[in-house]
């Protein structure tokens, strides 16, 4: 048994897309945040560094088995079920690459942006500027990356494209047209949002009952 942590960001939505795509069986349980519930022992025992999305999975001999980190959720279950990661050298070559990219770089730095541009009581404008500017390259290389290639692989739909899109989703909602000054992006943004798997996976969160 599967048993999700998760609450509406984008990285919680990463792994109820994946779990989706993989059509394993879960129970999800919403952490709230706001209320500190990512604070509590029960919730730590899974997540150690209180953020979400964290995974248990119970095991023979009563076992539990722990995952914190969209990134670690994502590459775990690939790598058991042998999906969602080509088979090819060269496209897994470039979905670990951009898998890494919507990890480490997309993600962080649309949330940084988000504390000081939305949430900051104080206006950094340098703070603003460098982030602002990290998204934009972030931006600029998958325009160019998904003008060459259906998907961040390459023909393949993998663990690259779930990393990367609830963050280009979030952002397309956001205000400024970033889907109209990317074309290529907006193709692909509208391939993956069209996957039946991703539209229940993005609603997970927001359904989840809290526990």
């Amino acid at each position: 048994m599967l048993t999700l942590y998760s609450f509406p960001t984008p990285n919680g939505r990463k792994a109820s897309i994946l779990l989706e795509e993989l059509g394993l069986p879960y129970t999800v349980h919403r952490v709230d945040l706001a209320a500190g519930e990512n604070k509590r022992p029960d919730f730590l025992a899974v997540s150690p560094i209180t953020k979400i999305p964290a995974l248990a999975e119970e095991l023979p001999g009563g076992r539990v088995r722990r995952l914190f980190g969209s990134g670690a959720i994502l590459l775990h279950f690939a790598e058991r079920t042998g999906r969602l990661l080509p088979e090819d050298e060269d496209e897994r070559a470039e979905a670990m690459s951009w898998f890494m990219l919507g990890i480490s770089d997309l993600g962080p730095t649309a949330i940084d942006m988000q504390r000081f541009a939305a949430r900051s009581p104080d206006r950094i404008p340098h703070a603003i500027d460098l982030y602002k500017g990290e998204l934009m390259r972030c931006y600029a290389a998958l325009e160019e990356r998904l003008g060459a290639a259906e998907h961040l692989a390459g023909a393949s739909y993998s663990i690259a494209d779930i990393a990367c899109f609830p963050f280009i989703a979030a952002a397309a909602v956001a205000g400024g047209g970033l889907l109209e000054r990317f074309p290529n992006l907006k193709r692909w943004h509208d391939t993956v949002a069209a996957r039946p798997a991703v539209q229940r996976g993005m609603s997970v969160p927001d359904l989840a009952a809290s526990g």
